[in-house]
Order: C-alpha cells, then structure tokens, then sequence
C-alpha cells in the first residue's frame, strides 16, 4: 500500500495546466469567469460562507451514518464480517483513513466535483484497500467498446481500467461522468462572493465619515490639517460624543444617515442563501441561513425532508456504486452494502425510544436488538416477539377464556 501513496497524493494544478481539461474544454475544478468577474472554481466557491456550510452539513451526516456489508442467506440478513470488504468500507479502508472519513470526503468530491474517485488495492477479486484520488487528476474517457478508461496524472500519467477504480458519480449528462455542480451553479456563486467582497470592502476601506464639517473657504494644506487635528482630538472619540461644539467661519457640520445597505441589497444576499442550500439539498435552518427562525416542529420536519430527499438518494448512489465496483456479479446474489440512516438519531435519544417502543409492540424488533443498537446487554425472554404493553392481543384473550376459574365455571 505505500507504493502508492506519493504517486496518489493530491497534486493542486494551475488552470492552465493541461491535466485540468476535460475533452468539452471545461477546467476540471469547474473553474471560470462569473458576470460579476470573479472567478469561481471548486476550491474558491468554499470560501462562500454558504457554500462551506452546506458541504460541512453533507459531511457531517454521511461521516455519521455506518456503512456495513450485509448478507442474505435464505432469507436471514446479517452482518458480513468474514468477507474481506466488511472492514474495508465500514472500519479501514486503507492505512491513514477510517470509513466515517473516506465517505465524508466522498460527499464532498461529488458535491464541489461531481466525482469522487478511489483505487482499489485487490488480491484476485478481493478488495482490500480503497485509495482516494483527487478528481481534478482523473481524466474519465470512455472507448468504442463502451468500457471506461480512467487517466490519472501524478508523477506520471497511469491509465487504469473500471476493474482498478471505484468510482461515484453525482448527477450526469454524459452517463460517465457526473456533473460539477459548482461549474453550473457559477452566477450564483460569483454572486454571493461579490456580496461578500463589496461588505468587506465597505468596512474595510473607510469613506464612511460620522461628520462632515464644511468650510466657505479654501483651506490651505496646512490650515486644513491643523483644523481637522483639532477637531479630532476635541471631539473625537465616545468621551466627547456628548460635548458642546463651536464652529466659526461659518462653518457648517453634518452628520449623515447611518446606511450599510438598501433592503434590496439584504434581500439579494437572502436570495442567494435559499439558492445555494437548494442546490445541495440543505434545507437554511442546517446552515443558521434564512430571514425567519424556524421552530423545533419545523425544524424537526425539515431535518426529516433532509434525510428523505437528500440524504437517503445519496446513500443509495453511494451503496449501489460500492456493491457494483467492489463485488463480483456472483457475489452480488448475497451481499450488499447498507448505510445505517437510523444512526442520525444518535443524538436525541427521546426520538430513539419512541421508535424503539413502536418497533417492538409492532413486532418489527425485539427488545434484545434494540438493547444491541444502544450497546447495553440482552436479557432472559428478550428475543422473542410480542407486545410490551399493557394491551392483550386476541390469542392471548382466548387462553384466558380457556383458563376460567372452577366458581365462574359453575356459573
């Protein structure tokens, strides 16, 4: 494995390097010239507040969700801790990275990128490493016979085939490479830095005078200076902001409005916060972004739409992608890889309880798995699949009517 780790560290290329175009002529970082004149590319659009706060949120939640290989053998699912891929995606995928991180960065490649891209290290058809490599070295072209062809540049250009590469794409338009969202969302990106460098700029480069004092006359240089002095030190400061002011020669002083910016401007940045979190799928209250708090119900049923429109597709495309490149079609018939999005309750423990309490008097779980996900130990009769409450089901009504005492007998 350390064979490969100088010829796979990620290499940062100028935009006029040749590795970074694709063959439509688009940089790969999807970098380019907004409206605005800023440049925006995959690495300068995380200096936008929003944008670096939606990618922390999808890391954050992918990172948190367990990725397991699974197995089904006659209908009974469990855990596939003796296949070889069982520790590679849910434990260690190579010698420096623990899974909560391969997949966090994953998320983040395919959200700035579109790609995300590993070498799988194998024996015969057994993965045994995953090795990431940074998309803006990977050319993915695409042969006559429909195969992919995956061109990496390091210390030297290497070609690899779809045997050697696990590869998860986002959303695409050509079915082999996914889209750099950061490239399409460019205008809107460009817009909300240009905000952000105009606030900068307003704060930081003056001509915001608290007072302005006119004067009839010239004012030579050095008179000029002597009168702004004074003034500075006999009223400057919050110790004077109250104090008597003289002016002669028909001086005259003004104290203009305190006005940072127009309700239009504020508006516009608001805008351009919804737009961003759209394009990511966050929903503003994960990010602290909007004009309005939500409340906890609100709050909680965004959190809900989150994992049911973002986070669950993304689980999806990441398991079917692991189960396609890192299985072999016969393996394929009994296992599969599950991300665990219970696991996203693991900090309310109200919300689990309640769940768990459903899933046992529904019979979907017994009180032993449950104890299980919580890390506590079984119990004596805790396996077995019945009601916990107070309620007696119809089968158990019928034992009781056949068990009548001998006075109610005679009645």
């Amino acid at each position: 494995m350390g064979i490969f780790s100088k010829a796979f560290r990620p290499k940062a290329l100028a935009p006029t390097d040749d590795a970074y175009y694709s063959p439509g002529g688009s940089y790969y970082g999807g970098y380019g010239l907004s409206e605005t004149g800023i440049t925006v590319g995959s690495e300068s659009a995380m200096r936008q507040i929003t944008v670096y706060n939606c990618v922390k949120v999808l890391y954050n939640c992918v990172s948190q969700m367990p990725c397991q290989l699974m197995q089904d053998v006659d209908g009974v699912k469990s855990k596939a801790k003796d296949h070889s891929l069982y520790k590679v995606i849910g434990k260690t995928p190579n010698g420096w990275m623990t899974s909560p991180q391969i997949w966090g960065q994953a998320i983040v490649h395919v959200s700035l990128r579109g790609n995300f891209y590993a070498f799988k290290m194998k024996m015969g058809d057994k993965v045994l490493a995953l090795l990431p490599i940074h998309p803006d070295r990977v050319n993915v072209v695409q042969n006559k016979d429909w195969s992919l062809t995956y061109k990496v540049s390091g210390a030297e250009l290497k070609e690899y085939s779809q045997d050697e590469i696990l590869h998860i794409r986002g959303m695409s338009l050509d079915g082999f490479t996914g889209m750099n969202p950061i490239e399409y969302a460019r205008e809107c990106i460009g817009l909300g830095m240009a905000s952000n460098q105009f606030l900068a700029r307003w704060f930081g480069k003056g001509m915001h005078p608290g007072a302005i004092i006119t004067s009839p006359d010239y004012l030579d240089p050095v008179t000029h200076a002597n009168k702004w002095q004074a003034f500075k030190i006999k009223y400057g400061g919050l110790n004077a902001s109250q104090d008597l002011m003289l002016l002669d020669g028909n001086s005259k002083i003004e104290f203009p409005p305190i006005k940072l910016v127009d309700a239009q401007f504020l508006e516009q940045m608001r805008l351009n916060e919804s737009q961003i979190c759209g394009m990511f799928g966050v929903p503003l209250i994960l990010v602290q972004a909007g004009e309005n708090p939500a409340t906890y119900a609100s709050s909680t049923e965004f959190k809900r739409n989150f994992v049911d429109m973002t986070l669950a597709p993304i689980a999806v495309n990441f398991e079917t992608t692991i189960d396609r490149d890192c299985l072999t079609d016969k393996e394929q018939d009994r296992y599969y890889t599950k991300y665990n999005l219970n696991s996203l309750l693991r900090g309310n423990l109200t919300e689990r309880v309640a769940a768990y309490k459903d899933g046992i008097n529904a019979e979907i779980w017994n009180p032993n798995e449950c104890r299980s996900w919580e890390d506590m130990n079984s119990y004596e009769g805790g396996d077995e699949f019945r009601t916990r409450t107070s309620t007696i089901k119809e089968s158990d009504k019928i034992k009781q009517t056949d068990k009548k005492s001998p006075n109610e007998e005679g009645e």
